[in-house]
């Protein structure tokens, strides 16, 4: 398979953000490119200087990365895949000066640390640990110095990706015998590349449904009813807080989706407004019926990502 690893350094974040280095490694390790580029528009980075270490006189004579668009988009079209570490900030970037067709070939190495080693360490999908972290923790050693520049960081995306494919297969049973990086077909690394995405898929609509779920309060103060919206159940603490402040909690409904149900039924009690700052901190004048229409309501979450992901996943099979 022909993957192209890559690392970029920039001058910050968002929409101003531009391409101070980068370098891309090919699968054996040899660099395809490697180059510093000076920003059009951007001055100073103070921030990203110290991470690393690319002051504008270093950059001064360098060409803009505008240059190098085709050639880049070259390497990236000729690569079956485009290897990184939190590789969407990259991809981004990239976008940013009009590559195309990048997404959908990228592999992030940060996700695949997370697959392996997220029994083990009861590693969070949104915490794992930076690449300095990860790629001790898979056994490289850094040059001295080296981290933080885009050939050092590629290298040791790399490096990290060869020692987690060996423990992804081995700890999801993807193939009957043990096998280097190195010794994988291209069959065998698609076979990861599916199963990780899968196993994301799953792990991304668990986190999105739990998300979702939330708990409605119905309640009645000196000023009307009043809807409050909270992620999980009011403590006793909580209760008693209400209480101290002369507000009657009526009833409470448990969500699939919080704040589908809270635009809702603001919507429904929305003629009936009697004061408040404004539409989402309003007082309502309630009937019976609206309580009991309150107390009744219920709804389901639909992952919209997720069932789409599924059906191309299937129209693909």
């Amino acid at each position: 398979m022909h993957i192209a690893c890559l690392d970029t350094e920039s001058t910050s974040t968002g929409l101003s953000n531009e391409i101070l280095d980068l370098s891309i490694l090919n699968e054996e390790g040899e660099t395809v490119h490697s180059q510093l580029y000076k920003p059009k528009k951007v001055k100073k980075w103070y921030y990203a200087q110290r991470v690393h270490g690319i002051s504008p006189k270093m950059v001064e004579d360098k060409p803009f990365f505008a240059s190098d668009i085709d050639k880049v988009q070259t390497i990236f079209d000729s690569s079956d895949m485009l290897l990184g570490f939190a590789i969407d900030n990259d991809i981004r970037l990239f976008e940013q000066y009009g590559l195309q067709h990048l997404s959908s070939k990228s592999f992030d190495v940060k996700d695949l640390y997370w697959a392996v080693f997220k029994d083990d360490e009861g590693l969070d999908y949104y915490h794992v640990p930076n690449l300095v972290t990860c790629a001790e923790n898979c056994g490289y050693e850094w040059r001295e110095g080296s981290a933080h520049s885009a050939i050092s960081d590629a290298e040791a995306t790399l490096s990290c990706f060869n020692f987690l494919v060996e423990r992804y297969v081995k700890k999801y049973h993807l193939l009957e015998n043990e096998t280097t990086a190195s010794q994988m077909t291209d069959e065998q690394i698609y076979r990861v590349w599916n199963h990780l995405r899968s196993l994301l898929r799953e792990e991304r609509h668990k986190r999105a449904v739990e998300k979702a779920r939330g708990v409605l309060y119905l309640v009645y103060t000196q000023q009307g009813y009043a809807i409050f919206a909270r992620k999980k159940m009011l403590s006793k603490e909580d209760i008693e807080n209400f209480h101290s402040k002369q507000r009657e909690i009526i009833c409470h409904i448990e969500l699939a989706d919080s704040q589908k149900g809270y635009e809702y039924l603001l919507a429904k009690f929305a003629s009936k407004i009697i004061g408040g700052e404004n539409y989402y901190k309003a007082f309502y004048d309630l009937e019976a019926e609206d309580i009991e229409l309150f107390r009744n309501y219920t709804n389901e979450f639909i992952d919209e990502d997720y069932i789409e992901d599924k059906k191309r996943k299937s129209e693909g099979a």
